[in-house]
């Protein structure tokens, strides 16, 4: 039996994504993700991502695991490590794909404060200080974008 992998890229092959991160660099598969991820992106990308995602610093820093206290005195040039830039990686490409899925940016942010019963009566973004929990709001969103409504 082949293995199949669950990595698709976001729309336009990324590009979407940069527009979350305010980057600008070509994505075209996963090793370029996965060369974003070792090269860090820095505060000021997060920052811009938080902005556009409407998270505030404590909210950014369950989700990444890093001390609020640690990103406020991180310079706005300062790369992040591997792993706090692949989990900001990970959250711009949630959004990216829920704004694809629900058609507007807003509306996938109000879905993100509702508890589902699909989610076990969790708000969607309660499951995001997990690696699991991005997987499954994925899965979620892949069941919305074919009309599978949970």
């Amino acid at each position: 039996m082949e293995a199949t992998t669950q990595y698709s890229l976001p729309e336009e092959n990324g590009q979407g994504l940069l527009r979350y991160l305010n980057l600008d660099m070509p994505l075209h598969n996963v090793y370029d993700f996965i060369e974003l991820s070792r090269n860090g992106i820095n505060k000021r990308n997060l920052l811009f991502l938080a902005k556009k995602i409407d998270f505030d610093l404590k909210e950014l820093s369950k989700v990444l695991h890093i001390s609020e206290r640690t990103l406020q005195r991180y310079a706005s040039s300062k790369i992040l490590s591997l792993e706090v830039s692949e989990r900001a990686i990970q959250l711009a490409r949630l959004y990216c794909k829920g704004e694809e899925v629900f058609g507007d940016l807003n509306l996938f942010k109000k879905w993100m404060l509702y508890p589902s019963q699909a989610l076990g009566m969790k708000m969607p973004k309660e499951l995001l200080d997990t690696t699991f929990g991005f997987q499954l709001l994925n899965d979620e969103l892949i069941k919305i974008e074919y009309g599978v409504f949970s």
